[in-house]
């Protein structure tokens, strides 16, 4: 069956489904203060592209990964590394570009260092998910440049609960027979608050349409001419990504001390996570051990030959907040975080290579209101992190880096026009322990105007500059790193990148009102163009000792442009049909530095070359960007229970860059259900949802794995929510 008729398939199913009356107008949205403005505004007063996932609509869409979770927002795409791993990609932007937040705090792990990485955040005790569109230096700094997800957890509480609250959740999934358990409880005394909560996932390998590896036609034809049919086929799989299983427990404790004119709390948190490096990938790197294996079976369990992460982190937050009696200042506020986070990649049953980050950030930030004057904020953040990796595979050297940024924001309204501006200064430095430091003096500045057409809807025009300093392994790797099966090359006298983005957009929500009034509609479009943005190119080259190829850190030049829109528009009975799409470009508008093209050309010692390009990297295709994306919803919103069949058409990525393969479209069909009821005292929801229902075989462009490990099959997932 084609695409298009695969499509029309679903359409037609989506709309036959049956639909039962009731009195309800649809699911209210929840009116939340999101938390990434210092501001405390609505998410639909926030000029940037902002959007929030919460309630039910987060716990259906809770997965092991942030990028799994995350994966159906407008503008947000998931950079697998098999079912451990799942990193958002935001408009084309990741690792280092797109901010993980705890609690608006940045989660200090090692997710940005390789994308084999695990975030150190557990979805499913989120209470809501904030996801920034596009830059957000000026609170966040310079690690901000493309986006933010910000997961708001609850750990430290800032009110005094009326009574003690609990949930308790139950689930399971048969796309990787995984099991999970939840629990969250809070209560108080006097004027103290407290928390707890417990996650736990067990899961195995992940299920699949086919064999795991993808051949492309013609692949390695004539370089492996006369050879007997290499090792992948050894451990290729068929029906399952081998050595996919994972097992995670978290558990936090909370404590606030709660008065009249403000909080000061406690949390702290404990993450374990044990999960596997697709079977494929890692092997890749040894084609010439197989000969040490040959006759083996590669199955999809636990054995030597497999190669697993094992994470651990410990970490600590103090947040307060003073509400100040005075005309002018409004608030003073504060967050301290300490992260000590490490993970072992445990190869062949052995500890290999340790990665250890101990970091700790702190922000204070004081408001004022000057009320139909201006508003503001003014803040200070601090950080400092201790990187380090140490074993055979310590491809980047230990590392400090600090930092230190003054920022201010600025928003006033007259009559119909809000305009907000503000600006940062900021400093990194890093200093490795085998080279010479490295040190950046940052400048982002931002404005955007609003025009109200009504109390409702709003269009907005933003501009904003910024800059981001290169991290440490951009600028010191140099090795292998057989989970990613590359060489990494890192550039000690990369520049500073340069963004400029513009936006337009437009927003209209009224939840009040009735028939086309009652419509949810945003669009946007944005234009970024970036001066030395920084990039692991492949060069084409093949490193002689470790028979890998070579990916380089270079500056380029390079823009990106593209559109976000939905629909939603509500009918009588409860019923709902939203429409969606969302699509990035990315070219270079440079060619590779004349030193790249020297030192990875004909020329290049310790270095094989390929005969395509020889060696040189001539593609004007930002890699691994995310396809092209339009979609149908259609749902219903009764008294008691709801349900929501979503298609997803993704087109196939043909911009793949410098000596990548693109990938296929796909439709992705998703239904989901809850059914809300009373158990005596206690609130239950019974919720359920069929994923990928025409079991296609998704390759995600937007993941260095995507030849080894597809994303799951058709998969079925069911638990109950208890809520007392």
């Amino acid at each position: 069956m084609n695409k298009t008729s695969k499509m029309a398939l679903a359409i037609a199913g989506a709309l036959t489904l049956p639909a039962s009356a009731a009195s309800a107008t649809g699911e209210p949205l929840e009116e939340v203060n999101v938390t990434v403005s210092p501001l405390e505004k609505p998410v639909d007063a926030v000029a940037a592209p902002v959007s929030v996932l919460s309630g039910e609509a987060l716990r259906a869409a809770a997965s092991a990964t942030l990028g799994e979770t995350l994966r159906s927002e407008l503008g947000v795409s998931n950079a697998s590394f098999g079912s451990g791993v799942g990193l958002p990609v935001i408009r084309g932007q990741s690792a280092n570009r797109v901010k993980l937040l705890s609690d608006n705090l940045d989660s200090a792990d090692a997710s940005n260092t390789s994308s084999d990485h695990a975030a150190a955040i557990e979805p499913l005790l989120a209470e809501r998910i904030e996801i920034l569109r596009g830059p957000a230096t000026l609170r966040y700094g310079s690690g901000a440049i493309g986006g933010v997800v910000n997961v708001i957890d609850g750990r430290i509480p800032s009110r005094l609960p009326e009574q003690t609250e609990g949930a308790l959740e139950m689930r399971h999934s048969s796309g990787n027979d995984q099991d999970a358990g939840v629990f969250r409880l809070n209560g108080g005394a006097g004027q103290l608050a407290w928390y707890l909560d417990g996650v736990y996932r067990d899961s195995g390998d992940t299920r699949i349409p086919g064999l795991a590896i993808l051949e492309h036609p013609g692949e390695h034809a004539e370089e492996h001419a006369g050879e007997e049919q290499g090792s992948e086929e050894a451990f290729n799989t068929d029906g399952f990504v081998g050595n996919t299983q994972a097992r995670a427990h978290s558990y936090s404790g909370g404590v606030s001390w709660i008065g009249e004119e403000g909080f000061i709390g406690l949390s702290i948190n404990r993450l374990q996570n044990n999960y596997g490096i697709p079977q494929g990938a890692h092997q890749h790197a040894h084609e010439e051990e197989g000969e040490e294996h040959e006759g083996e079976e590669h199955s999809g369990e636990e054995g030597e030959d497999n190669v697993r992460i094992d994470l651990a982190q410990t970490r600590y937050d103090l947040k307060g907040e003073r509400r100040l009696d005075d005309e002018y200042w409004d608030r003073l506020s504060f967050r301290l975080g300490y992260n000590d986070y490490q993970h072992v990649e445990i190869d062949a049953g052995e500890p290999g290579t340790r990665f250890t980050n101990k970091a700790w950030e702190g922000r204070v930030e004081l408001t004022h209101d000057a009320g139909e004057e201006w508003r503001g904020a003014y803040g200070l953040q601090l950080s400092n992190k201790d990187f380090a990796a140490i074993g055979d595979e310590a491809f980047i050297q230990p590392s400090n880096t600090r930092a230190a940024g003054l920022f201010a924001m600025k928003e006033r309204a007259w009559g119909d026009w809000h305009l907000d501006m503000g600006g940062r200064v900021e400093r990194v430095e890093v200093d490795p322990e085998f080279a010479a430091s490295r040190d950046f003096n940052l400048l982002s500045l931002s404005s955007s105007m609003q025009y109200f057409l009504a109390e409702h809807q709003h269009v907005s025009l933003a501009l904003t500059g910024a800059e981001r300093a290169p991290v440490a392994e951009e600028l010191f790797a140099d090795g292998a790193h057989l989970a990613e099966a590359r060489y990494i090359e890192g550039d000690a006298n990369l520049d500073k990148e340069q963004s400029l983005n513009l936006e337009l957009g437009y927003h209209h929500h009224n939840q009040e009102g009735s028939g086309w009034h009652a419509a949810r509609f945003q669009a946007n479009l944005f234009y970024n163009r970036v001066a030395d943005y920084i990039y692991a190119a492949n060069t084409g080259d093949e490193h002689l000792q470790e028979e890998l190829p070579v990916y380089a850190y270079t500056n380029r030049d390079a823009v990106f442009y593209g559109a976000e829109a939905s629909l939603r528009f509500p009918f009588s009975g409860g019923h709902y049909v939203e429409l969606f799409g969302d699509s990035v470009r990315a070219s270079f508008t440079s060619d590779l530095s004349s030193d790249f093209a020297l030192h990875h050309g004909d020329e290049g010692e310790g270095a094989h070359v390929h005969e395509e390009g020889e060696g040189r990297d001539y593609s004007r295709d930002v890699p691994r960007m995310p396809p092209l994306r339009v979609g149908l919803a259609v749902g219903g919103d009764y008294d008691q229970w709801n349900w929501e069949l979503r298609t997803t058409e993704a087109s196939a990525q043909e911009r793949a860059g410098a000596f990548a393969e693109s990938t296929d479209g796909y439709t992705r069909m998703d239904l989901t259900a809850r059914y809300n009821l009373k158990l005596g005292n206690t609130n239950a929801v019974l919720f359920a949802s069929g994923r990928n229902l025409l079991d296609e075989e998704i390759r995600n462009s937007t993941s260095l794995l995507r030849d080894f490990a597809p994303e799951t099959g058709r998969s079925v997932e069911a638990g109950i929510r208890l809520l007392f």
